[in-house]
């Protein structure tokens, strides 16, 4: 089989420098002057150790000498790759390793079989102990049910609650649950008490909220929150929560109290009407109301000094429209000044380009979760929404966000930011979040679809927790909803040899 490639891409994306034949400077010039080459597909084994190796792409012939797939030789040498696209270079590390995995064994009973899960975001404060965490769960069990995929809310009383883990010798140990409520005197308008549920907010923003039936419509709850995130104030001892609803963002107290909730300018007036309670500011860009639905903020980060809050949107905005946003590889990473909680930045973060991998649709490749690693440089969790051996994008990386343009209240052109490509941000001089792998998480057995969750324990071990959705699976073709009760919740430890910070 032959194919005609342009070598020096080729070469970038799949191959590793060395010629294993005559010939390899040869090779290296017409890699770098982009000339068009014949490379034929072999048939060659690959050994090593006395075993045969599978590799990603086939070896090919150029020129007489034979080239093998960086990323196959990278493995044997027990090496992680990355192809770093704006940069044009490729990174060899030294493997991540799983040094712990830690099971929640058993989850209280919520109703109808399913049980507690749905760990949505992690978080590890400076003075505990490096097995204590704090996550939280997201609005609660729900399901898409039949051909219009109405979607239900099976556990209609579910209250979004924060929860204080240890995570040691195997297990997950619930050492506080904290159900979040609104301050006292204040009644929430669909549960008719200070605490908060987790359905949607206002009819016409938000997805129809249904019974666990799929055909009873409930009323909407304008407090309502769908959690994602968790962040740690140390200047004020408070957490900050990121929403998808609004989407919105949300300081508490250790107690679960919320103290306030900031969203989008333009988006308050229909709060109030439909009754909110929370304090409201009004303060975000108004461009993030039009956040696709279900794909709100995600991920949530402080910096260590608590100086600065950052969050993530989990998809490209629909800016212009659904389509643009589908299709486009640029998130927003917005930045907040903790002092005045006002935006003092945002920058543009350049997910994977979903074309390089199989099955893998772009709007399926998103942002999960932030960690502060420092003052503008973050560890951010990428993923594709794909499972065990499928899964292809599950990756831990060290972003830099203090040579990224700041885009915040920019126009480009009459181009909304979504609608750029890479080539068009820089054509237009706009230098986004600098990306550095850390850890290819999809390579070390990693078996769940959601990567959800992140804390850095220290500078080499990093805790990592996945949201298992309650173990809801759907619905049967009698109508009635399926669990899974083998869906399990699980905290792994992955240690990596280069520091984090």
């Amino acid at each position: 089989m032959k194919k005609r490639l342009k070598q020096a891409k080729w070469l970038a994306l799949a191959l590793t420098a060395v010629a294993l034949g005559s010939g390899s400077a040869t090779a290296t010039a017409a890699a770098a002057g982009g000339e068009a080459k014949e490379a034929t597909e072999t048939s060659f084994g690959l050994w090593a150790g006395g075993k045969p190796v599978s590799a990603d792409k086939p070896p090919v012939v150029i020129d007489g000498s034979t080239y093998v797939p960086l990323r196959t030789l990278a493995e044997l040498l027990g090496k992680q790759v990355e192809w770093n696209e704006w940069e044009q270079a490729i990174r060899l590390k030294a493997k991540p390793t799983v040094e712990a995995t830690h099971d929640w064994n058993d989850p209280k009973e919520l109703g109808g079989g399913i049980r507690e899960g749905g760990f949505s975001g992690l978080v590890r404060l400076p003075n505990d102990p490096a097995d204590v965490f704090y996550t939280l769960a997201d609005r609660g069990p729900n399901g898409e049910y039949g051909k219009d995929k109405l979607r239900t809310f099976p556990v209609e009383s579910f209250v979004p609650r924060l929860y204080k883990i240890k995570a040691s010798g195997g297990s997950i140990e619930v050492l506080e649950t904290i159900p979040l409520k609104l301050p006292a005197g204040k009644t929430d308008r669909f549960t008719g008490t200070t605490a908060i549920s987790g359905l949607p907010n206002t009819e016409g923003t938000d997805e129809v909220p249904y019974d666990g039936t799929g055909t009873k419509k409930l009323a909407y709850d304008p407090d309502g929150l769908d959690l994602e995130g968790i962040a740690y104030s140390p200047s004020d001892d408070t957490f900050w929560l990121s929403d998808e609803y609004r989407p919105s963002l949300i300081q508490v107290k250790r107690d679960g109290t919320i103290l306030g909730r900031y969203i989008p300018q333009g988006a308050k007036d229909a709060l109030v009407a439909a009754g909110a309670q929370s304090e409201l500011y009004d303060v975000l860009p108004a461009a993030y109301a039009k956040r696709i639905p279900n794909r709100g903020f995600e991920g949530v980060a402080i910096s260590p000094d608590g100086a600065y809050l950052y969050a993530s949107i989990q998809s490209p905005l629909a800016n212009p429209d659904k389509k643009t946003g589908e299709a486009s590889r640029s998130l927003r990473i917005l930045k907040l000044d903790l002092k005045t909680k006002q935006p003092v930045g945002e920058y543009v973060y350049i997910a994977e380009d979903a074309s390089m991998f199989e099955n893998v649709k772009q709007k399926d490749v998103v942002i999960s979760d932030l960690s502060g690693l420092g003052t503008d440089v973050l560890l951010v969790d990428e993923r594709d929404k794909n499972a065990g051996s499928e899964a292809q994008i599950k990756r831990l990386y060290r972003v830099d966000l203090t040579k990224a343009t700041n885009v915040l209240g920019q126009l480009f052109g009459g181009k909304e930011l979504e609608a750029l490509t890479p080539a068009e941000l820089r054509e237009r001089g706009v230098v986004p979040a600098a990306k550095e792998l850390v850890a290819d998480v999809a390579k070390l057995g990693y078996p769940h679809e959601k990567l959800e969750g992140i804390a850095p324990i220290d500078r080499n071990r990093i805790a990592i927790v996945n949201d298992n959705d309650f173990g809801v699976d759907g619905y049967g073709d009698d109508g009635k909803l399926k669990v899974n009760a083998a869906a399990k919740t699980q905290l792994f430890v992955v240690k990596v040899e280069e520091p984090l910070y």
